[in-house]
């Protein structure tokens, strides 16, 4: 059978078209490298599903690899186009290569950058560490402020802390240890070097610092006591001097509870309103007071523990009631060192400042109506050997306030009643008198 011929006018126009001259321009590199390129790639698992069409999962070295490879070509015709802008007087700066870096629980933290000119960079994956940050300040922060709020601290300290309770659960601390680092630390170092501050320590921890170890006080009681203090401050409208740093820090080494420093104050308040003179009096006498616009000080003060303190105001009630009575006509005197004597004595009695004040006005009082009758017969009876006014009132007090019987007075009294019984005037029952001691 003869072959059919082609006709002429097939030939030309195939000769037409392979005589056409043509220009390709490759953008991606020669044949060569992009054969280079894709034989990188790591062929896919020959494995097949059993009865499905869908391939098998790749690895993450297969993925990593197959986004070399296309960094690769990019690369590759980014220096192409590098040479284009350079042969027609341009300059330009590409990526060359962006490679993942990844932490140790394989999460992305971000990609190093390579560019064409050389340099490097780094660009930070804006995902990274949100997911955890997420999960720990809606679970564990949560439980942390609802325990430090069951233990009394308030929720404005509570949720001013929440960053620094974060920033502790992010370095792997647990709840427990986290409040534990918060209540009793100054500062707490990650594992990355950071130097955390506790904003509890800020507010109220630092106060413990000039006590001795084994005389701090829990995070509680220090919360407590300086909350207690600024409130007395804001209940009596005292000086803000009064919770200072250095009172506050003398109150806590002194053991002053808030209630003893309620007590004072509004003692010290009722001390200015009743305007007393012999108030200011006698506190100047013990040298306890310059003026009356230290009245709130001498009550306040910080530096005298607890017991001392109530020694100071039992001296000063029983001196106030001395120095009521002390009349020049009637001989009764005040004297410092038995107001110290007698304070000390009666506080060590555990007696009130308003017991010391009944019992000193009581006592002078019957001082006052005797001594002056003591002192005549004193001279009548026992001549040159009659004791002085100043010793008759010792001996006097001591029968008021100690419960010792004056020996002077009784044997007075008998001689009296014996010369002058049925005159008129002074008789031995102006000499008749016992100890008060027995009214309180």
């Amino acid at each position: 059978m003869a072959t059919p011929k082609k006709p002429a006018n097939t030939n030309e126009r195939e000769n037409r078209v392979s005589a056409a001259p043509t220009q390709t321009i490759n953008l991606y590199g020669s044949p060569a490298s992009i054969a280079a390129a894709k034989s990188v790639v790591t062929p896919k698992s020959s494995t097949k599903p059993s009865g499905s069409k869908i391939p098998a999962p790749k690895s993450r070295e297969q993925m990593a690899a197959d986004a070399q490879a296309i960094l690769d070509q990019l690369a590759a015709a980014g220096k192409r186009i590098d040479a284009l802008a350079g042969a027609q007087g341009g300059t330009s700066k590409t990526l060359v290569s962006r490679i993942a870096k990844y932490d140790s629980k394989g999460k992305v933290i971000g990609y190093d950058l390579i560019y064409s000119d050389g340099s490097t960079g780094f660009e930070p994956n804006p995902s990274y560490g949100q997911e955890e940050e997420t999960v720990v300040g809606t679970t564990d922060v949560q439980v942390i402020k609802a325990m430090l709020l069951g233990r009394g601290f308030p929720s404005s300290l509570v949720d001013s802390s929440v960053t620094f309770l974060t920033d502790l659960l992010k370095d792997g601390i647990d709840a427990d240890s986290a409040i534990d680092i918060y209540l009793n630390t100054k500062t707490y170092t990650t594992k990355k070097g950071t130097v955390l501050s506790s904003p509890f320590y800020s507010s109220y921890g630092f106060y413990n610092d000039a006590l001795a170890d084994n005389a701090k006080y829990s995070a509680s009681e220090l919360f407590n006591a300086v909350e207690g203090y600024k409130g007395v401050r804001d209940k009596y409208g005292v000086s803000d001097k009064f919770v200072s740093q250095e009172y506050i820090q003398k109150y806590l080494k002194n053991r002053r509870s808030v209630a003893d420093l309620d007590m004072l104050a509004n003692t010290a308040r009722l001390k200015a309103i009743s305007a007393d003179p012999a108030i200011v009096d006698t506190l100047q006498k013990l040298n306890f007071i310059s003026g009356a616009q230290d009245l709130t000080d001498f009550y306040m003060d910080a530096n005298v523990g607890t017991e001392k303190m109530k020694q100071n105001i039992n001296t000063a009630a029983f001196a106030i009631e001395a120095v009521r009575r002390a009349n020049p006509a009637l001989g009764v005197e005040f004297n410092k060192a038995t107001a110290e004597q007698y304070g000390a004595a009666l506080t060590a009695q555990n007696l009130s400042e308003a017991d010391v004040t009944a019992l000193a006005s009581k006592g002078y009082e019957t001082i006052a109506g005797t001594l002056e009758p003591m002192t005549k017969y004193a001279g009548i009876f026992e001549r040159a050997r009659g004791a002085t006014k100043q010793s008759i009132q010792a001996e006097l007090e001591a029968e008021q306030f100690k419960g010792l019987e004056s020996e002077r007075r009784k044997r007075l009294a008998e001689l009296a009643a014996r010369s002058f019984q049925g005159q008129a005037g002074t008789t031995s029952q102006s000499l008749s008198t016992g100890s008060t001691l027995g009214a309180i």
